[in-house]
């Protein structure tokens, strides 16, 4: 009784997840039904409870939710011993991570679940893990890898009967990957050309009656897509046509809204290039507005071209223009995802050459002992004379491979330290092109934005003299900072020493609080500055107005309209500290550890109470150049709201 009753508890959450229900009530039935299910005897209820009520928020695109809930239910079955359940909720793990592109996490819990399925020998599970690994590396662009992954897990599903849902799903990841390899790739795998298509279509169409056996609506959907673009390709546009509108169909039937607006997206396009803009630009619309809902940043900026294109070509330019800057919008998020992935692949790469070399060193070391082994057994046999010769010999031999293993060990230290060298080299590069990255793309938008005013004329004389005031301020900070980390890197370089003097912090404040006047005034925030011609501290006047810069910028970005700034100096025996102090939206604890840990170097950015965006490197900055002034960084809260940042200088002693 109450295993049903647990089954309509989540039944019901279920519904109240898609209704968008307040959070509280949706805790309120989950912990009614995680309730009954901790009481029941069968522990087999704890799986359907964490399973239903993952999948619930899985199916819904509510990641972080399902996420949490997985984690949840991982921690439970570990703790018992059920390695099949850990398993399927790593797997599961692995599914969510492909989708919000967290490759890295996808590959990490897919090679837990594929130990375990090992350990219990379920090789079912193995080849659902291969698939999902085959996913991953099709976002990342190694159809290689991914194809050796899909053909591995094929036969291990076809083990299961050939019309399983596994055997239905892998064919599709396998027609995806000839549907979007490269050339050279295709070359390895043996379908280039026009042989790719024919074999996707082939694929399909032993693969749909699987998944309408299955009665899965989203997998038929995403085949009968597969189909379709093949059919494209070979321009047989009437087949093509066909199978499109039935993949639509197919689509708005399932619960996946995800694929539904892939489904859209992809069916719009195909129309807008057979001039049939009617059909196209309408679907084209219908997948903007859920990509758009759901975060599926290449539906939406394929989309917004299109539209942009679309429109250009009616020559509707406010449209036009408008879709445009969506696309370039999502294009810059995706690019910074691009490069993720390319780190990602670079890093994967490296682990697999290091585990390839590792092996290889083993598998030597293995063979030697074998090598040696056989003489040992071969040296037993032989006449009490040959001893003498054997014993120079392997004397000699060992001295040869001392000297040698020496010599290995020398070149290897030489290697290291050049390794190293490089590496900080490299660090000192990125953090360069970072930080002008960071700093210096609003200037220069805001220097477009008043050229195309003056071209265009929309701006008149007193307006000119007070946004040419306001830039000139702005240009003029930047300027100082670019020059400052120029000089700073080119010292990482070559070697820096400080010109650590006696210097005025109030100055310094005053100096710096100037390229700030614009947008205090848009912020309408309250500048509060008590500190004193005699407050002094022994520090580079250089890098310490670069520090004042960097952590007011913060102040600024994390303050409330209509809010105050304030700045002042406290004294005690050992320490002068200049404060910044916030009404803002405050910092977290995980924040304030790596602001307040002097071993940590990297910081979390995020977006301010205006959705201003950064990237943490200031905050990296100010702790670098505070170290090479014997100055360090602090960060604690600000009663009732916002908060305290804290420069430490060791006490002038006069």
């Amino acid at each position: 009784m109450d295993s049903l009753k647990m089954r309509m508890l989540l039944r019901v959450y279920g519904e109240l997840v898609y209704n968008k229900r307040p959070i509280a009530e949706l805790k309120r039935y989950a912990d009614s039904a995680k309730a009954i299910a901790l009481k029941l005897p069968n522990r087999d209820n704890i799986r359907k409870f964490y399973f239903r009520l993952g999948v619930i928020h899985h199916g819904k695109g509510e990641f972080a939710e399902a996420l949490e809930i997985y984690k949840e239910g991982i921690a439970l079955v570990a703790r018992e011993g059920d390695k099949n359940l850990q398993a399927g909720f790593y797997m599961s793990m692995s599914d969510i991570y492909n989708k919000i592109t967290d490759y890295t996490n996808a590959i990490d819990v897919s090679e837990k679940a594929i130990k375990l399925f090992s350990e219990i020998n379920d090789q079912s599970g193995q080849a659902s893990i291969y698939n999902n690994l085959s996913s991953t590396y099709i976002q990342l662009k190694d159809f290689t890898t991914a194809y050796k992954y899909a053909t591995k897990a094929l036969p291990m599903f076809e083990a299961d009967g050939l019309q399983s849902r596994g055997v239905g799903s892998i064919k599709l990841v396998i027609a995806n990957i000839l549907l979007n390899a490269d050339e050279v790739s295709l070359q390895k795998i043996g379908n280039a050309g026009k042989n790719r298509y024919l074999r996707v279509i082939k694929l399909m169409k032993e693969s749909i009656p699987i998944a309408e056996l299955e009665k899965d609506l989203g997998l038929k959907s995403e085949m009968l897509i597969a189909k379709a673009t093949s059919f494209e390709k070979l321009n047989q546009l009437s087949d093509a046509t066909r199978v499109y509108e039935m993949a639509v169909a197919v689509a708005l039937e399932g619960p996946d809204l995800n694929i539904l607006a892939g489904t859209y997206a992809t069916v719009g396009r195909f129309f807008h290039r057979q001039q049939n803009n009617r059909k196209g630009i309408n679907y084209l619309h219908l997948a903007l507005a859920m990509a758009t809902q759901s975060g599926l940043l290449e539906v939406e900026r394929e989309t917004a071209e299109s539209l942009s294109n679309y429109y250009e070509h009616q020559k509707q330019m406010d449209s036009a223009f408008y879709y445009y800057k969506r696309f370039s919008n999502v294009e810059n998020q995706i690019f910074n995802k691009e490069k993720e992935n390319e780190f990602t692949r670079k890093k994967l790469k490296l682990d697999f050459s290091i585990k390839e070399k590792e092996y290889a060193v083993e598998q030597e070391k293995v063979n030697q002992q074998l090598a040696e082994k056989k003489l040992e057994i071969s040296f037993k046999n032989k006449l009490a004379w040959l001893m003498g010769i054997l014993t120079i010999v392997v004397i000699t031999a060992a001295w040869f491979f001392y000297k040698s293993k020496k010599k290995t060990q020398e070149l290897n230290a030489t290697i290291e330290a050049q390794r190293q060298s490089l590496s900080e080299l490299v660090q000192v590069k990125d953090q360069i092109f970072s930080i002008l990255t960071h700093d210096m793309r609003s200037p220069v938008n805001s220097l477009i934005s008043f050229v195309y005013l003056l071209e265009n004329d929309e701006i008149d004389k007193d307006q000119l003299a007070q946004y040419a005031k306001e830039l000139g301020n702005t240009l003029r900070g930047t300027s100082a900072l670019m020059e400052n980390l120029l000089n700073w890197a080119g010292t990482q370089l070559q070697g820096f020493e400080t010109s650590i003097e006696n210097v005025s912090v109030k100055t310094i404040v005053e100096d710096v609080v100037t390229s700030f006047s614009a947008t205090l005034k848009q912020k309408n925030i309250q500048f509060n500055n008590s500190i004193s011609e005699n407050d002094w501290v022994l520090a580079d006047k250089n890098l310490l107005a670069l520090v004042i810069r960097n952590l007011i910028s913060n102040a600024l970005k994390f303050s409330y309209t209509g809010k105050a700034i304030w700045l002042r100096v406290e004294n005690n025996e050992t320490e002068v500290m200049v404060c910044i102090v916030d009404e803002g939206m405050g910092m977290s604890a995980e924040a304030m550890e790596q602001i307040n840990k002097t071993t940590i170097n990297t910081m979390t950015s995020t977006y301010g109470t205006n959705k201003e965006k950064g990237t943490g490197l200031g905050l990296m900055l100010c702790k670098s150049f505070l170290s090479m002034m014997s100055g360090k960084l602090s960060a604690k809260s600000n009663q009732p709201q916002g908060c305290i940042m804290a420069i430490h200088f060791p006490k002038i002693n006069c």
